[in-house]
């Protein structure tokens, strides 16, 4: 949820408890009783809310809309920031600038229901739980409420006492990791509003995080340049890989993307001044600068990182970095992390805002509102998905690859086949 140059904005009160009730398990959820949640609305609601703008059918019509899905619910001239897809790939969530969250049918692009003037500011993260039953919605000022899709009803919400940075969903629980302005890091363990605040950096704005594929730990990014490691069960700082003004041995500015690889070791992090650096979770150490395009073009560079992505498959070591060059280019590079080179530098229209690996397929998000796949073996781009007017914001895959998912300035989110790519 960290911002870059080009990316969306992102800017509760809970307090500590004791280490020892938090555990992580697959098993760990209980019910929880429901709350009586008059704002939120149904598609048969008698609000027209829910509803949407009426569909302009010439525009839907248009020849260069590669969609096979169109939700067109978001309040025009508003960016939509967020979205994600449920397991099946049957349901989407997005979230906008108009301070709401929809979740929709992403076979028809029809409106199941609206959080409705229940959000503050604008909604950032708009997710879909481990195993589907619950959507998380936030926005920028600290409100987080989890909805029960089974009934529609906000059944848990707290408010974090500063602006959210970035968020995150557990891979196997329902707990939220939230970073802050301040630099705290919060764990949310939204089934009993059990809540554990990691006060390491306080002060030092948590810019970006992420949970590590072990499910214990997690990588926390700062405004100095700063990487903590966390151990989510004790409330512990595992590693720290520091700053360093002289750019050889650590990031001299804010941390704006971080990954963790498939080895639930190896990090990947990029920082504001297009600083790209190879880091190991369990001591902090630095491998290699990957990439300093700030250094390298004695700072005049145009060409800034703004994203970074391990490839999940452990069968091929890469990893990507996106840039911006202006919002009508940008560069992808390919790296061979295990001898820490370039493998492939591929140019495109527009700007990056997002990576995601399918297999060795990469996929992008660009400015200029396309979605591209590359092959990264080769270093060849695939195929273009047309569509959006405006810009990109977010990209999902579904879990099943055959359906991604993204959202834009232009005030919708739209579904593309992506099964014969895939």
């Amino acid at each position: 949820m960290m911002q870059g140059r080009h990316t969306p904005p992102s800017p509760p009160e809970v307090g500590n408890l004791d280490s020892d009730e938090m555990i992580l398990e697959v098993g760990d959820i209980e019910e929880i009783i429901d709350m009586d949640d008059s704002i939120f609305e149904s598609e048969g609601s008698s609000g027209n809310e829910n509803e949407g703008p009426p569909v302009d059918e010439d525009h839907a019509q248009e020849e260069d809309d590669d969609a096979v899905c169109v939700f067109r619910g978001h309040t025009p001239k508003f960016t939509v920031f967020c979205c994600s897809l449920s397991k099946n790939g049957e349901l989407a969530a997005s979230g906008d600038e108009n301070d709401k969250a929809y979740l929709w049918n992403a076979n028809t692009g029809e409106s199941i229901f609206s959080t409705g003037n229940s959000h503050d500011d604008s909604v950032i993260f708009a997710e879909f739980n481990y195993n589907d039953k619950y959507i998380a919605t936030a926005d920028m000022r600290g409100k987080i409420k989890l909805w029960r899709i089974s009934d529609k009803t906000c059944i848990w919400e707290t408010t974090l006492s500063n602006d959210i940075t970035w968020i995150k969903w557990h891979h196997f629980s329902d707990v939220l990791i939230a970073g802050v302005v301040t630099g705290e890091v919060y764990m949310l363990k939204t089934r009993n509003d059990d809540c554990k605040v990691f006060a390491h950096g306080t002060g030092d704005r948590s810019e970006t995080g992420v949970i590590l594929p072990d499910g214990k730990r997690a990588a926390i990014g700062y405004q100095s340049g700063t990487i903590h490691v966390i151990d989510l069960k004790s409330n512990t700082v595992l590693s720290t890989t520091p700053r360093d003004q002289t750019r050889s041995r650590g990031h001299a500015s804010a941390i704006i993307a971080i990954d963790c690889h498939v080895d639930n070791n190896l990090l990947i992090s990029v920082s504001l001044q297009s600083q790209t650096i190879l880091s190991t979770a369990h001591n902090g150490k630095v491998i290699c600068i990957l990439q300093d395009l700030n250094r390298n073009e004695a700072g005049n560079n145009t060409n800034n990182v703004e994203t970074a992505a391990f490839c999940k498959d452990p069968t091929f070591p890469a990893a990507a970095t996106g840039t911006v060059m202006s919002d009508i280019q940008g560069k992808i590079y390919i790296w061979d992390i295990s001898k820490q080179i370039l493998r492939h530098e591929m140019e495109q229209e527009g700007g990056i805002t997002k990576l995601v690996w399918i297999k060795t397929i990469l996929f992008t998000a660009g400015l200029d509102g396309k979605v591209r796949c590359f092959d990264a073996r080769a270093g060849e781009c695939l195929r273009q998905f047309s569509g959006h007017k405006a810009a990109l914001y977010d990209l999902c895959i579904s879990s099943g690859e055959k359906k991604a998912l993204t959202v834009s300035d232009d005030s919708t989110a739209r579904i593309f086949d992506i099964s014969t790519v895939c």
